[in-house]
């Protein structure tokens, strides 16, 4: 079995190398298509070789090698990711939306509220997973109560800091680390430190560090950084429904969530959630997740 992958490519790479070392009889390439010329003479090269075509973004407007997909008749999945979904929906409301994609392929998601969101779109999708946690190592016991978060610098109000704000002010006492802004747009308290883009592996040496993770963005997929902080233990507050942390639906709901986060990890006397990472390793497994997701590859293809 032949997959090309496309699509956005920090996920759509990943996704490729793991897939090729789980399954290595088949062949699994990822094609930036989206960024090089030289990736779109690539596909259009290997298409008629292939199996399968994965893009790692719903598309609801015109794409060139989507429209070599259907021309092949390939097999196609959309997996649709986050923003894509925003989009979607907006199309939907405009009477703008490009269906041919969307009717031809196999539509997955990784949540169920992107499910149903899609659904409003007159969107059809099945739930599947692509993204797994690591057996990471564990800390023994916070050192005290707290907080990080990943804020873009070009999307500050998009990623909550709002609320972030609010929380800092109305918890002067915890330090509030967010990674990925080097300057905010509005004042900040002292307790709000800034440290720009770092490596994943300092991310994550922090996650394992902090107890309390937040994710506040105004619209979400399956947020990978989420996942990982829920692996190394860590009280997550989303602003989304999740089985596995804190919702903070609206702004008054953050400190509130913030309060019953702390009391978690007091009551746990500062030690990680070691019951949800245990939890989190038999339903997110790297081999349970990638064997899923091979299987539902091969019917697809041999339908």
């Amino acid at each position: 079995m032949r997959v090309l992958i496309n699509g956005l490519p920090l996920f759509a790479k990943r996704l490729a190398d793991e897939l090729q070392k789980y399954d290595p009889q088949s062949s699994y390439i990822f094609l930036d298509t989206y960024n090089s010329k030289w990736a779109q003479l690539l596909f259009f090269i290997y298409l008629p070789f292939s199996d399968c075509v994965i893009s790692m973004n719903g598309v609801t407007d015109n794409s060139g090698s989507l429209n070599l997909v259907l021309k092949w008749k390939k097999k196609l999945i959309l997996q649709w990711m986050g923003t894509d979904i925003l989009l979607a929906i907006e199309r939907f409301k405009n009477s703008n939306i490009d269906r041919k994609y969307i009717d031809y392929a196999t539509n997955f998601v990784d949540a169920p509220w992107m499910m149903e969101e899609l659904k409003s779109a007159n969107i059809n999708t099945e739930k599947l997973h692509f993204k797994f946690v690591e057996m990471n190592t564990i800390i023994e016991k916070y050192s005290s109560i707290s907080v990080m978060s990943y804020v873009a610098q070009n999307r500050q109000d998009f990623y909550g800091m709002d609320e972030i704000i609010q929380l800092a002010i109305v918890f002067p006492e915890i330090e509030f680390s967010l990674y990925g802004l080097e300057k905010a747009e509005k004042p900040i308290t002292e307790n709000i430190k800034l440290y720009g883009w770092v490596s994943p592996k300092v991310f994550q040496e922090k996650l394992m560090q902090t107890p309390i993770f937040l994710r506040l963005t105004k619209h979400d997929g399956f947020s990978l950084a989420v996942l990982e902080a829920l692996s190394f233990g860590a009280e997550v507050i989303t602003s989304f429904k999740s089985d596995f942390g804190h919702s903070a639906i609206t702004f008054d709901d953050v400190p509130k969530a913030m309060l019953q986060a702390i009391k978690e990890v007091e009551n746990r006397h500062f030690k990680p959630n070691l019951a949800l990472v245990e939890k989190l390793q038999i339903e997110f497994k790297k081999e349970k997740i990638l064997y899923n997701y091979v299987k539902k590859l091969k019917e697809i293809v041999s339908k």
